[in-house]
């Protein structure tokens, strides 16, 4: 009806939705003839007072109680495989291994198969990394203890002929119905179970976890990491629980029902379109009021590697100029909405069509909700690819008073905001929170590429972000720049970390004896000249700054400005080993911290440092290496200027060319620090916070600057200026453990 209106004259066009429930029966597509024109803009909105929803799935009724709180239902047979299911607005679970959320069991290890070490090729093309001493480590498969109720008798367990166990065949519509959630070094994946050999204690996948070359530990099955056993058929008890019974046509689905629930009147959706909208080559349209939701994203035969791109269900290809206004996507399976560019044949392959001239750009999404997600929130294009240019990138687009809630639902290693290849882009007066890991991430991702990183001059400013990782996952910042790439050494430049307010961040070190890396500001790998000013960051496990790895080159110092950094557990202010990559002493300078205020109350007998991770500087002097200058400290006992521990420099790599290695390390009082270049103008002295403690996180300063040049800002200005939906509180979907904010940090 729109491409067949006459516009002449016409400045805007508006399509309104009464309130309700669209079921669509197939993914609504938009092209180029669906737009608009810079003189007149297509809306689509709700009518004024209503609030309509665009639903991806259907309403599953006919239920029968067949005993207890036990309901069934046969489904048609033109349904779907699904993977979630939402009663009354709630994401359900299907039955895990140990209860409603399930239970950690943590691996043996990895199976390693013995043969010739490289350039001799792998024995098996799933046990595909040597490493020596070991063996071909595989990816499909790992050791689990017999102590773990893992058995070879599932219901559901369908191995396929001829497996490895040698269990006799199961039913082939069952294959892989049985899942795996993985948690490795960072990432998870999530994989399907072919087959159990219970003789060896060995679980046979159909598919392999993520392998990476220049983290070859951080992926498979990581001794004494933590693993969750779901859709076992046989552990359906939970009240809330469901299960899908492919075994038979037609498809039957059983519900616990939870006390006072009826799903002949209440509300049981089940998602069955992919996508709900794809928008290929649209120009200015705007989509305001809506709700979108019931995507179906459904894993792959051989499961989820961890790092894969996750189908969106909303999906905005080489558009520009579109705004998403006071809009909600929620009770997602997939990403929620993605503004990408589709270019060539290596672009995401659910692009509709491909266009060397293709780009996603100034676009906006603001005034919006996405809650209860299955994995990110919003994605704005993708890792970097050769086949990118300046002007083929995302570019110009901004995501501004926005909230983002309960992300990772079901992919665990998602974000709540992540962009790839791109610039110019701007996140600003943003709330993320109650994720599962990072809040908002920038990162060019790719090591090889012909043209250097495209990946500059990005703005996260005046976020809001809390309450992250949750015990779960590891490494990563809660705000993250990865804009730099070893091959070669290239960053990206221009891009800014600004007024954001950033705690509460537990990583898995609440769960597991090696977690680490639930930072608040981040640089990964070869990202330089990035600039970090005026945001406050407290009450995080791993460091306030975190910068990872050797800079691109010289002159990629990076700025650590007038921010407010307090009561992080390991440090205030982390440089990972620069030596990562190669042992040729690190390129000055790697950053320059001034006119910080460092609040903290641990010290060194809690392995607590100011300054973190690598202090080794090679033949250069430590003011090359690291600038330190105009800053002030208080520990809250006061004894900070006297503690002969309060800095550290490590004189000389170990034997294994490591930095890190305490037993190397010469301390230092803050005044020996000074001694060495260091913090001429720095000072230890009360900066005079309100009241910084747990609850009241007041870190106003009411008497004014306390200082060392420090500027001061007001973080309450921090998140959304107009908060005006207030998303629902989203139920935790694996087992977490967060730090007590009163003690722990």
């Amino acid at each position: 009806m729109v491409q067949s209106l006459n516009k002449t004259g016409l400045t805007q066009v508006s399509v309104q939705f009464r309130g309700g429930t669209y079921f669509l029966p197939a993914t609504e597509k938009l092209t180029g003839a669906d737009s608009g024109t810079a003189s007149t803009e297509i809306v689509y909105q709700n009518y004024p007072g209503e609030t309509p929803a665009i639903s991806g799935g259907v309403r599953v009724g006919n239920w029968v109680n067949v005993s207890g709180n036990t309901w069934k239902t046969t489904l048609p047979a033109s349904t779907q495989y699904f993977e979630n299911l939402f009663y009354n607005g709630v994401r359900r679970l299907r039955p895990r291994l140990g209860g409603a959320l399930g239970t950690y069991y943590r691996y043996v290890g990895p199976i390693y198969l013995s043969g010739p070490a490289p350039p001799a090729a792998p024995p098996d093309p799933d046990c595909s990394v040597y490493f020596a001493g070991s063996g071909w480590e595989c990816y499909d498969r790992f050791q689990y203890n017999p102590a773990d109720p893992i058995v070879n008798t599932w219901k559901n367990l369908a191995p396929p002929a001829g497996n490895p166990c040698g269990q006799p065949a199961g039913n082939p519509a069952l294959a892989g119905d049985i899942e795996l959630v993985n948690f490795e070094q960072y990432s998870v994946s999530k994989l399907r179970v072919s087959c159990v050999d219970s003789a060896n204690q060995i679980v046979y996948l159909t598919g392999d976890t993520a392998t990476e070359a220049d983290h070859p530990t951080a992926h498979g099955f990581i001794p004494h990491h933590r693993y969750l056993i779901e859709n076992v058929e046989d552990e359906l008890s939970q009240p809330g629980q469901w299960f899908l019974d492919r075994s038979a046509t037609p498809w039957a689905l059983t519900y616990l029902a939870n006390p006072g629930e009826n799903p002949n009147t209440d509300t049981v959706i089940i998602p069955q379109l992919t996508q709900v909208l794809v928008a290929s080559n649209l120009e200015y349209v705007t989509f305001q009021g809506l709700t979108l939701e019931h995507d179906n994203y459904t894993m792959p035969a051989t499961g989820y590697d961890g790092t894969s791109d996750i189908i969106a269900g909303v999906s905005f290809q080489n558009s520009q100029h579109i705004t998403f206004d006071s809009s909600i996507v929620t009770e997602t399976s997939g990403v929620a909405l993605e503004f990408i560019s589709c270019i060539d044949k290596t672009s995401p392959n659910w692009c509709v069509s491909n266009s060397t001239g293709g780009v996603a750009a100034n676009n906006l999404i603001q005034n919006s909700a996405f809650y209860d997600l299955a994995a990110d929130a919003i994605r704005i294009g993708v890792p970097g690819k050769p086949t990118d240019t300046n002007a083929n990138v995302p570019q110009f687009n901004s995501v501004q008073n926005t909230v983002v809630e309960g992300y990772g639902r079901v992919y665990a290693s998602s974000k709540g905001i992540t962009q790839g290849q791109g610039h110019d882009n701007l996140y600003t007066h943003n709330d993320v929170y109650d994720g599962y890991k990072g809040a908002i991430k920038v990162c060019y991702c790719a090591n090889s590429d012909v043209n250097p990183p495209f990946t500059n001059n990005n703005v996260i400013s005046f976020n809001h972000v809390y309450n992250l990782f949750q015990g779960l996952m590891n490494d990563s910042g809660s705000l993250y720049f990865g804009v730099g790439t070893p091959s070669p050494p290239s960053s990206g430049t221009g891009n800014k970390m600004l007024n954001n307010k950033v705690h509460d961040v537990s990583d898995a070190s609440a769960l597991d004896a090696d977690g680490y890396g639930g930072d608040g500001l981040y640089a990964d790998d070869f990202s330089g000249q990035v600039d970090m000013e005026n945001n406050l960051v407290y009450r995080v496990s791993g460091n306030a700054v975190s910068f990872s790895g050797p800079r691109a080159g010289p002159n990629q110092s990076s700025t650590v400005k007038n921010n407010i950094l307090a009561f992080a557990r390991q440090s205030l202010l982390n440089a990972y080993d620069p030596y990562s990559f190669n042992t040729v002493p690190p390129l000055p300078m790697f950053f320059t911290a001034s006119n910080n205020l460092f609040y903290f109350d641990r010290n060194s007998a809690e392995s607590f440092y100011v300054q973190g991770g690598c202090t080794y500087p090679g033949a250069i002097t430590y003011t090359a290496y690291q600038q330190w200058t105009s800053n002030l400290y208080w520990r809250t006992d006061g004894g900070f200027a006297a503690d002969p521990q309060a800095f550290h420099v490590q004189r000389s790599l170990d034997a294994n060319n490591g930095c890190g290695n305490q037993k190397l390390w010469t301390y230092y009082t803050f005044a020996g620090w000074q001694g060495l270049g260091e913090e001429a103008q720095g000072l230890v002295q009360n900066p005079g916070f309100a009241n910084p403690a747990y609850p009241a996180d007041d870190y106003s300063l009411s008497k004014g600057s306390a200082g060392v040049g420090f500027v001061v800002f007001d973080p309450s200005q921090a998140g959304r200026s107009n908060p005006v939906i207030h998303p629902r509180a989203v139920p935790a979907t694996f087992p977490t453990k967060s730090f007590n904010p009163a003690t722990d940090y």
